[in-house]
């Protein structure tokens, strides 16, 4: 039986937290391997897009967003893509989290926790879209 990919589309303006975590409890429900991820996953997921949404430029009259996942062997992969300008969210250094909170920047922790979720993190720009594409183990 051939494993079917989860795929959610949504306009920036449209955009519903809710439905999409719903939608990704009940496609990791059918699958033991991801619903042991699901924490993982939903933490990626609502990081990576929360900055679309709060940093994102706008490039078009209705940009967009979309979000797959799929199983690969023994791992999640996740691809997050959106057409606002082009940003490299790798490209924000780890916060010093040696630091107290009152001392440190404000910022860059949703992206560490991101990093420490993940086996790999890739960024590209392609054809007017960041492509954000994340390894779970």
């Amino acid at each position: 039986m051939k494993r079917m990919d989860y795929q959610y589309k949504s306009s920036l303006a449209d955009f519903d937290f809710e439905v999409l975590n719903s939608e990704i409890e009940a496609y990791c429900a059918r699958d033991e391997f991801l619903l042991s991820r699901l924490f993982s996953i939903q933490l990626i997921v609502e990081e990576l897009v929360t900055n679309i949404l709060k940093y994102g430029v706008p490039t078009a009259a209705d940009n967009m967003v979309e979000i797959k996942i799929h199983r690969e062997e023994s791992r999640a992969i996740l691809a997050i893509a959106d057409n606002t300008a082009a940003f490299n969210p790798l490209q924000i250094g780890e916060p010093d989290t040696s630091l107290s909170v009152e001392e440190r920047q404000i910022g860059g922790l949703g992206l560490y926790l991101v990093r420490q979720k993940t086996a790999s993190l890739h960024y590209e720009y392609r054809n007017g879209m960041n492509l954000v594409s994340a390894v779970i183990e």
